[in-house]
């Protein structure tokens, strides 16, 4: 059952991952500032990504 859970919460962070991103870059209407924090999105974008491949990885690599 955990191997489950573990599997499906990477999948989850794979996806939010790429929605950050999505999110990340969409254009916007009004004054936001100066435009994205390239290092902020890049740097939340491949910590979630690598944690949801690391989770996929260790269920199913996981013994029983």
């Amino acid at each position: 059952m955990k191997k489950h859970i573990l599997f499906y919460l990477g999948i989850l962070l794979v996806g939010l991952s790429f929605l950050g991103l999505y999110l990340g870059y969409k254009p916007r209407a009004g004054a936001i500032g100066n435009g994205p924090n390239d290092q902020l999105i890049w740097f939340t974008f491949a910590t979630q990504f690598i944690s949801g491949i690391c989770s996929i990885l260790l269920s199913v690599a996981k013994k029983k």
